[in-house]
């Protein structure tokens, strides 16, 4: 089992090798990302929503004119969810909050600046946190910490589009949408 596991990454990694070296050109830059989440399941009462914020790098990778790859690493990527309800002179209100580090190993075709991107995404949970709070009117607010249970790792596929603007020779603006 040990043998097949290290014939397969020596495999792996001489294929990426010999990619890059063959790779039109490679960009690297920072990125910053914005999301919004909306979350909304059977036996819960209203919606979830919230905005969250990215930071880490990409990775640009041409191997022609039109096929590529796009690699993200986001170093914190965070979740944001709350929902408020009320009943008579009470609210609550239940906010969550979670952050992971995240990678996108992306597939890209590009078209004249446009391009369509798709791939695994793969998290790993830094942190998760919440709190519930019950305000009645002329009351001081309950505030209670909730302790939730959330997987350290987190399995998607992502999907998207965005558009490079070029802002100099050599210098480029990625913008896109990867859900």
């Amino acid at each position: 089992m040990k043998k097949t596991s290290l014939l397969v990454i020596t495999i792996l990694l001489i294929f990426i090798s010999s990619s890059l070296v063959s790779a039109q050109s490679i960009k690297i830059g920072p990125r910053i990302t914005g999301n919004m989440n909306i979350y909304n399941q059977d036996g819960l009462t209203g919606t979830w929503s919230g905005i969250g914020v990215g930071i880490g790098g990409a990775l640009d990778i041409s191997f022609s004119p039109v096929i590529g790859m796009l690699v993200n690493l986001t170093v914190f990527d965070m979740k944001n969810f709350s929902n408020s309800q009320t009943q008579g002179t009470t609210t609550q209100e239940q906010s969550l909050s979670l952050s992971y580090l995240t990678i996108d190993p992306l597939f890209k075709a590009e078209f004249s600046g446009f391009y369509l991107v798709g791939g695994p995404s793969l998290a790993l949970k830094l942190s998760s946190s919440g709190e519930t709070s019950v305000v009645t009117t002329g009351q001081a607010p309950n505030i209670t910490p909730l302790n939730i249970e959330t997987n350290s790792v987190k399995f998607d596929i992502a999907v998207g589009a965005g558009y490079n603007f070029k802002l100099a020779p050599g210098l480029s603006l990625g913008s896109d949408f990867i859900a």
